[in-house]
């Protein structure tokens, strides 16, 4: 006989046991299968690591600018790549482990086996078969490796393989330059490793709009070697590979595959659901909902396609979860969209792309953002670059969308999409202070170029006179 539950969640990543967290609300007769190591994506192999190596990068990195700082003796340092990599794991470690140590609580529920669909309601374990009423699909996604390059694996790292190196080679060859590519790429360059970027498109960190993305591809170009056009592996040398782009081949001793993730769905048997596929072998959902057609069956997280990033990983997880639970399906409002790439300077694109707005036929009025004469970006060595591009539609200047290269350009896409949320007018944008001097500061040449394109047009309000009699 089967088990049955009321809910089968696939995947214990961030979208998974996010659902957990909402299905255990409603009942505690489910289960949590994953045979896979535990711990996140993003903790493991994503967000985190990339991030503490990104840190010793850009520390190194501002070395270079000492002697001009007027401090001697920076060129007598040097990256110890083996202790810095043992650095990220061991910080890897306590990231993964903290999400281990929170599923403590409930990992009797957790079933470490390979599940797939035997029909929308019953599961094949292997070894056994479990029935749900409800099953969340949460399994994220893997690096996708052409099978032509298979025969190059053993010099080949993908982005799930990059943290184990306990070592960096001394050359490398990055394919792709979107958000991994780019961070990755400038942290090995800045590392001392000798990277090759190559990328399809003049542009970096997923930048849709022709200008900034022609900019950021300009801009890197000059920090670090990048090819444009297609990558190409074109045989094995005695301790690398022989790659190329175009006309242009060269060795290197290893091959960063940045070149995007895939939907894990390959081993779930998705057929016996006798629902429709697309080419990519995806299956027809509600955005919304997240239902798969009128099954009972959800599709949560990176395994979806819509927006790899944690936190909506982590809403996907809320919504599916309620779903799974209630009976009748809810439908549920997104955030503001919101990307970031950790590169120097940060790219962000917050609200809708240009691409996005584009494609939806949208009107808008755009304003222009520079850091390049900004003083305080000036005043830090190397961050005098950036620009950004504001999107506002065209009655009274709300916000529609932005992307940006700009140092803090974190903090300023947080800011843009708290303003899209709260659907400010562009003369209540101007009436809030723009302190001098911050990289903040530049967003106010684009706020005004966009309060005078506007149908209702503004100008920079004065303070507002208090009324009453004057003390003195």
């Amino acid at each position: 006989m089967s088990k049955e539950y009321d809910v089968a969640i696939i995947g214990a990543g961030t979208a998974g046991l996010t659902a957990q967290e909402e299905v255990v609300k409603h009942t505690d007769n489910y289960v949590l299968i994953d045979d896979g190591p535990l711990g996140t994506t993003c903790a493991r192999v994503g967000c985190m690591p990339s991030k503490a190596l990104i840190a010793v990068a850009d520390d190194f990195h501002k070395c270079s600018f000492f002697d001009e700082y007027g401090i001697d003796g920076a060129k007598g340092l040097i990256p110890d790549h083996q202790r810095i990599m043992a650095r990220v794991r061991s910080m890897r470690d306590e990231f993964s482990g903290g999400v281990i140590q929170e599923m403590s609580g409930f990992m009797d529920k957790v079933i470490r086996k390979r599940a797939e669909f035997l029909d929308p309601n019953t599961l094949d374990l292997g070894d056994e078969t479990i029935r749900a009423k409800s099953i969340i699909i949460a399994t994220g996604s893997k690096p996708f490796i052409p099978d032509s390059w298979l025969p190059f694996k053993e010099f080949i790292i993908d982005t799930d393989q990059f943290f184990e190196l306990e070592a960096l080679p001394k050359t490398m060859a990055v394919f792709g330059l979107g958000a991994v590519g780019i961070e990755l790429g400038q942290a090995l360059h800045r590392l001392g490793v000798r990277v090759t970027a190559v990328s399809r498109r003049k542009t970096a960190g997923g930048l849709t709009d022709p200008k900034l993305a022609e900019y950021a591809f300009d801009h890197f170009s000059k920090e670090m070697h990048i090819e444009l056009g297609t990558a190409q592996i074109l045989g094995k040398t005695p301790t690398g590979l022989e790659v190329g782009c175009g006309s242009k081949h060269w060795s290197v001793d290893r091959v960063l595959i940045a070149t995007g993730r895939r939907p894990g769905l390959q081993d779930l048997n998705l057929k016996n659901l006798k629902v429709d596929l697309d080419a990519k072998g995806m299956p027809v959902f509600n955005p919304e909902t997240l239902q798969v057609g009128d099954l009972p069956v959800f599709l949560a997280g990176d395994v979806n396609g819509l927006k790899p990033v944690l936190h909506e990983a982590a809403d996907d997880g809320t919504i599916a979860g309620y779903n799974a639970c209630a009976g009748t399906m809810a439908r549920f409002k997104k955030r503001i969209p919101l990307q970031i790439t950790f590169s120097s300077p940060d790219i962000a694109i917050a609200g809708l792309s240009h691409k996005a707005l584009t494609e939806k036929g949208i009107d808008y009025v755009v304003g222009e953002a520079s850091w390049e004469e900004l003083g305080r970006a000036r005043m830090i060595l190397g961050k005098a670059a950036g620009r950004a591009r504001i999107y506002a539609e065209p009655q009274k200047g709300r916000l529609l969308g932005a992307e940006l290269m700009a140092p803090a350009g974190e903090h300023m896409a947080h800011l843009l999409a708290l303003a899209m949320g709260a659907n400010l007018t562009i003369k209540e944008i101007l009436g809030m202070p723009f302190y001098h001097p911050v990289p903040e500061e530049a967003l106010l040449d684009a706020f005004l170029q966009i309060a005078t394109q506007i149908t209702d047009p503004v100008s920079m309000p004065i303070l507002q006179r208090i009324k009453g009699k004057p003390h003195g």
